[in-house]
């Protein structure tokens, strides 16, 4: 049963207003540090653990003689298999690696500063007609207009959102967009049907007229929606397990405000809003701390308090490579089940299909489902091979918006003066790497990156972070482990309000913070009460009665050729597990599309008469079959 954890005697001594800054947190960070008030605040400048690597010392983007990010994404990262990382983690570790990093790290486009990364011609997925001068659009970030003038004065990068783990990713960094998020009335935030986010429009319903007071939210690429939800931060509507979680803490919040009122009802609108919000962020604090980081092999210091010396601010390195990790632990489905651990009606989803897809939540049963898939889900290895969806597809297909998230994670850190993978670690006190076997055990992976850089004084900070071999019990290399366990712990010791330094929580008001979990959340706004205490660790299928395949519930169609070798003429036999279309592919040894056929198949087995193009050059080729969410793939030989 669900312990209250409130003590009041105390607070009813307090007096809740907001321009009491000894009280609440500020909503812009500002004067969290009180000798240093800008530290951690929104819009302060990221800092640098390394001196910045710009080619012209101030702002041009460094690793000129580095090559193509494209193609070493073309050469690393390309992924058709999924590698379960290896302590079984559920896809809520990314989920909630991506919530709490839109919690305390926003660095924005530049509106006219460009830096398109060139496709090398005959791209199979960008340039397939090998038309040449075809770019992945990118821009650079936004940086302090008085930076980057001369080598004494390089370019400064802003950070947008405060960043100390303080749930702005709920209530924004702003007076306006809080105040518009609220409802005014019992401490609460606005939600819209179902008791989902509030949509940007006079009073926050979906067919309601747009409000143009609204908070702006991003969007990218082609939206299924004209109406957006709003949040605390501008991304929510990226994809939908993001949105799922910012939900959560909505409710999680309004929760809080019942309970509140119920205890002390002579509160103000106020002093309930402010306490809600406190409890919000210590939670949010203690799930990252506790149970999240722990769950991946990290064991910071013990917490002996604040200390007003050590600056939370986020490290560029943090921001532009090393959280970055993140990407390759996504999958390139989204499971979504039932609450009797049935598929859903609606399906599981492509994440191609599903960025800025707002209409998938509230027009196909909320956010149960995409929670119910993510405890199931065993996320990714964390290496440098990245999910089709995010290296190709993110927002969108190729030409149409699609981007190439490990070619931007590679020029991110050029553009923002990031120097190589050995200066880093030279920085952190680690001894640099001398051959690439240093780097990973993984002998075709050190051959890879030999012929890519040559010499490891070369490897970007990402690809090194993401190659390293692993430390024992832990799901990362030594170089990622030791900036973010860095990074986590300044965050946490430099700030004043973090929730065990706290005087108006008593002892039993921490120790009760100490002990919560997302599990408990989840079950205390959802419907989705089964959950696996242990949240972050997969549940077995057997939990949710169904049966899973690779790639989430993707199965391996049964191909085969004869014979094989080929010449022109062959016979393909599929066993379909359902009838119905399907594309067949012959994709050559470069990767690039050589043939296209649709075909139509019966359930069980399929016997079809297939023509290679006479034009094909002899050599290895792979069949790639696609139906329905099952998937197949064969390689032949074509001679003569």
């Amino acid at each position: 049963m669900y312990q209250k954890y409130f003590y009041f005697g105390l607070c009813l001594l307090l007096t809740y207003t907001t321009a009491n800054a000894q009280l609440h947190r500020p909503i812009d960070g500002m004067g969290t540090n009180q000798i240093n008030p800008e530290w951690g605040s929104a819009t302060s400048s990221f800092m640098r653990l390394t001196t910045p690597d710009f080619s012209d010392g101030y702002s041009t983007p460094g690793g000129t003689d580095r090559p193509n990010p494209r193609i070493i994404s073309l050469a690393l990262g390309a992924q058709d298999e999924f590698i379960p990382n290896e302590k079984n983690l559920s896809d809520f570790i990314w989920g909630w690696g991506q919530f709490i990093d839109h919690d305390i790290n926003l660095n924005d486009d530049h509106p006219t500063d460009f830096l398109p990364i060139v496709v090398p011609t005959g791209d199979p997925h960008f340039d397939p007609d090998a038309i040449g001068g075809v770019e992945i659009p990118m821009r650079r970030s936004l940086f302090d207009p008085n930076s980057g003038t001369d080598p004494s004065n390089p370019r400064i990068h802003v950070n947008e959102l405060t960043s100390f783990i303080d749930a702005s990713s709920v209530y924004g960094v702003t007076e306006d967009r809080m105040n518009w998020l609220r409802t005014f009335s019992d401490g609460k935030l606005k939600t819209s049907a179902g008791n989902l986010l509030p949509f940007n429009t006079i009073d926050g319903e979906l067919n309601s007229p747009y409000d143009t007071d609204a908070p702006f939210m991003l969007v990218d690429g082609v939206s299924f929606s004209d109406k957006l939800y709003v949040a605390g931060d501008i991304r929510a509507n990226e994809q939908p397990g993001l949105t799922c979680f910012h939900t959560l803490f909505v409710r999680e919040h309004n929760r809080l405000c019942d309970e509140i009122k119920a205890d002390n009802p002579t509160w103000s609108d106020d002093e309930i809003f402010y306490y809600a919000r406190k409890m919000v962020g210590a939670y949010m604090q203690a799930i990252t701390y506790e149970e999240w980081l722990p769950s991946m092999g990290f064991d910071l210091d013990p917490y002996s308090g604040y200390d007003n010396t050590v600056n939370p601010s986020i490290f560029n390195l943090f921001s532009a490579a090393a959280y970055r990790f993140g990407h390759t632990m996504v999958n390139g489905r989204l499971l979504r089940f039932d609450e009797n651990g049935d598929t859903l009606s609606y399906g599981s989803i492509n994440l191609r299909d599903a960025f800025f897809n707002t209409t998938i939540i509230h027009e196909q049963g909320g956010i149960e489902p995409f929670f119910r898939g993510m405890a199931v889900q065993a996320h990714q290895m964390v290496d440098v091979q990245i999910m089709d969806d995010l290296r190709n597809f993110l927002f969108g297909p190729p030409g149409y918006g699609g981007l190439d998230l490990l070619s931007i994670n590679i020029n991110r850190a050029r553009e923002r003066g990031i120097p190589d993978f050995n200066t880093i670690r030279i920085a952190l006190g680690m001894p640099p790497l001398t051959s690439f076997s240093d780097l990973t055990s993984d002998a075709d992976l050190a051959n890879t990156l030999q012929t890519m850089y040559g010499t490891v004084n070369k490897i970007d900070p990402w690809i090194g972070f993401m190659a390293e071999d692993h430390v024992p019990n832990s799901t990362m290399g030594p170089t990622l482990k030791k900036v973010l366990s860095m990074q986590f712990q300044n965050l946490r010791d430099g700030d004043r309000y973090y929730y065990e330094n706290d005087p108006m929580l008593s002892s039993n008001e921490k120790q009760a913070i100490k002990s919560v979990r997302l599990a408990d959340i989840v079950r205390r706004n959802t419907s989705f009460t089964n959950v696996q205490d242990d949240i972050f660790v997969a549940s077995p299928s057997s939990t949710v009665s169904v049966e899973l395949f690779p790639f989430g519930n993707v199965r391996d169609i049964d191909i085969q050729a004869y014979p094989n070798p080929i010449q022109k003429h062959f016979t393909l036999t599929i066993n379909a597990f359902s009838a119905g279309n399907a594309e067949l592919f012959i994709i050559d040894n470069l990767g690039k599309e050589a043939m296209r056929k649709d075909v139509s198949l019966v359930k069980g087995e399929n016997t079809l008469e297939f023509e290679l193009d006479a034009r094909l050059a002899n050599g290895l080729y792979t069949i790639v079959l696609k139906s329905n969410d099952d998937f197949g793939k064969l390689k032949i030989i074509k001679h003569k």
